[in-house]
């Protein structure tokens, strides 16, 4: 049971982290500075698109069943919300750019549910760390939205992604603990 709840939480991360820079490095034509991360997937414009696509939704089918599964276990509010941005998750990589408003909506429930799990996180485990990690995800889109940060929206997903990292992977280790053999 542990090294099902390992690979499955491991791969919830690593599967769509991995098509995203694997999306990247195909894709002599993306800036940091002017593009979403969504461009890479992207259907009619993007030669990428369905390895950019199928990492999200498999990322995001991984996240919905670790959290089901294992997490709900040591962190049962926390669990619900990561499952739901799991399947916010598949939305984004289902509903590309091409679907504008629609996709725009799933994305950014995606970034509010990962920032609203670190908050919940952050109280069911008794830590702040996790905190940190919401205001950083706030200040990164702030900064871009504002003009202030001349960078396309790219960075401002890629930071609220790796600054969930820490607290994820901590969690991982709190649930891998408390499983039976």
């Amino acid at each position: 049971m542990r090294f099902k709840s390992l690979a499955l939480g491991v791969g919830a991360f690593a599967v769509p982290l991995l098509f995203v820079f694997l999306s990247i490095a195909l894709s002599p034509w993306f800036r940091w500075k002017v593009n979403a991360l969504s461009d890479l997937g992207h259907s009619v414009k993007s030669p990428v698109a369905p390895l950019f696509n199928i990492g999200l939704t498999t990322g995001g089918l991984l996240t919905i069943l670790y959290s089901a599964l294992y997490m709900v276990r040591k962190y049962p509010h926390t669990s619900k919300i990561m499952a739901a941005s799991g399947y916010f998750l598949m939305l984004v990589g289902t509903f590309d750019e091409v679907y504008g408003r629609l996709h725009f909506l799933v994305s950014l429930l995606f970034f509010l549910g990962i920032a609203i799990a670190a908050i919940i996180y952050g109280y069911e485990e008794g830590r702040n760390y996790p905190i940190i990690s919401t205001l950083v995800i706030a200040i990164s889109w702030a900064l871009q939205l504002s003009g202030v940060c001349p960078c396309g929206e790219a960075v401002p997903e890629i930071i609220s992604v790796l600054v969930t990292l820490p607290w994820y992977i901590d969690s991982l280790r709190n649930v891998e603990r408390s499983l039976k053999w």
